[in-house]
């Protein structure tokens, strides 16, 4: 597609939504190189280029790309490309925004902007007075603090004839560069996460976490070199019994280099703040007692629970005369609605609570699917009457028996735990041990265990004020199968 050039008059000044005289002294002199963005922002074409301004028009649809996948509960986010060649890079004195929405990636709008506007060139974006809303909750207020962090500053905002004007300067390329890490910054993403963590990234990890709409990640990068990066998966949730979504975090990386810069301008902050209002608002992870106490510094994070463990020695190997246990083959007849019934029952358990979606859809992609992980999904029944009891997920590694998830009713926990302590015995393994927030603690330890200390909070995000966050604190049912790394 060729950049639309206007340099007659295509419309007639009496045609068009004319612009005031305030909002035109924000712009340069003619014949200064306008950038006019939005499906109907061709209302302004004919008054600029009577004016004598040279007019380039491109509907903000240019070059889509899908980045966040509409659900139910989410909308589409989209990546977008200008069609201008390089030799137009920095060209532009202004640009004009008509028609903004939430679906247009804001890290993808001030980037493009930051690539073909000249220094101290700016950019009056024009809103419908009569629609206050940005889509999501302090949507605008997101974008513009976004763009503050891409080098455009806030300068005045003005209301005339029923529209909003906002006005923001691009004082010039920032110290370090935000983008979305996408597939493309691959190999980069793969070099921060050895230097990081000391261990390679495969590309099949990678695309199970984030390809085909799963995951997103802010990255980071300072002279051209990926320093950081922020990534998080989306995981459907009940939220006191209804659908909803959250971000699961992870992959959180800076570079050594760069973490003596933990300041309110540094890179995990930067990368952190975009990831919360582009992707979140609702977000949980596992971060140790370090990591959370960085990020509750810099008002990213609250405390929303604690993972504890759960031990339990093995069980006698004997059968039981109560309950059989049996593999859940992913390819077995009736296995996804097995499991469907078991996680409706089970989600009417916690329907007061918080809990990621245990269904097939789930079991299959994060067990069956899993490109490096071996695991046990076990269906566990009546043994006379073959009633499905529950599902239980258990892996083998080293010396250690885990039991990461279980898709039950809460009753039929004890039969579940008794089953997986017989199975240890039988692996002749030392111990059964599984990870549980501490407010359900006492559901598990009825069961027989023993409660160990661990190092792991989960937070909630504050950064975005959603009150929705509230409902999380110390609601949440987790084990370590809503993890990522185990």
């Amino acid at each position: 597609m060729q950049p639309s050039t206007i340099s007659d008059t295509r419309n007639t000044v009496s045609e068009s939504l004319e612009l005031d005289d305030v909002l035109l002294a924000q712009l340069p002199c003619a014949p200064s190189q306008v950038l006019l963005l939005g499906a109907s922002a061709d209302q302004y074409v004919g008054q600029l280029v009577s004016l004598g301004y040279q007019v380039s028009l491109f509907d903000l649809g240019c070059g889509r790309e899908l980045i966040q996948w509409p659900t139910a509960n989410r909308h589409a986010i989209y990546d977008i490309e200008l069609p201008l060649s390089d030799m137009q890079e920095a060209s532009f004195g202004a640009s004009i925004i008509v028609g903004l929405s939430a679906e247009i990636h804001p890290l993808s709008l001030w980037g493009q902007l930051g690539r073909w506007l000249a220094p101290d060139s700016p950019v009056v974006i024009l809103r419908p007075g009569a629609r206050p809303q940005f889509g999501v909750q302090n949507g605008f207020e997101h974008f513009c603090a976004i763009g503050a962090r891409l080098g455009f500053s806030k300068q005045e905002s003005a209301s005339t004839a029923g529209t909003e004007a906002h006005v923001l300067r691009y004082t010039g390329r920032p110290r370090w560069q935000l983008r979305n890490g996408s597939a493309k910054n691959f190999a980069e993403i793969a070099v921060l996460f050895q230097k990081v963590f000391g261990h390679p990234l495969s590309r099949d990890l990678w695309n199970w976490k984030y390809s085909n709409g799963r995951g997103n990640a802010v990255v980071a990068a300072r002279n051209g070199a990926l320093i950081a990066h922020y990534g998080g998966m989306y995981r459907d949730i009940l939220l006191c019994g209804s659908p909803n979504w959250a971000l699961q975090i992870c992959d959180v990386m800076v570079h050594p280099d760069e973490r003596g810069v933990m300041t309110r301008q540094g890179p995990f902050l930067l990368t952190a703040a975009c990831s919360a209002e582009v992707y979140g608002p609702l977000g949980f992870g596992f971060p140790n007692a370090r990591a959370m106490l960085v990020a509750k510094k810099m008002k990213l994070y609250d405390e929303a629970g604690q993972m504890a463990e759960v031990r339990w020695p093995p069980a006698a190997k004997r059968s039981r005369w109560r309950t059989r246990v049996a593999a859940l083959k992913r390819d077995g007849a009736g296995n996804q609605e097995t499991v469907d019934s078991l996680w409706a029952r089970m989600a009417q358990d916690l329907r007061q609570g918080v809990v990621g979606v245990r269904n097939w859809a789930f079991v299959e992609h994060r067990y069956f699917n899993h490109p490096h992980n071996n695991y046990e999904v076990l269906l566990v029944s009546s043994r006379l009457a073959r009633e499905p009891l529950g599902v239980m997920v258990m892996r083998r590694l080293g010396e250690s028996c885990e039991l990461l998830d279980v898709i039950a009713p809460l009753a039929n926990l004890p039969l579940l735990i008794d089953q997986a302590r017989r199975l240890t015995a039988l692996w002749n393994l030392p111990f059964l041990y599984c990870w549980i927030t501490e407010n359900y603690l006492p559901q598990l330890l009825v069961c027989g265990g023993s409660e160990k200390k661990l190092d792991v909070t989960i937070p909630t995000s504050c950064w975005s004020g959603d009150p929705r966050a509230n409902l999380l604190n110390n609601n949440w049912w987790l084990m370590s199968g809503d993890t990522d790394f185990r």
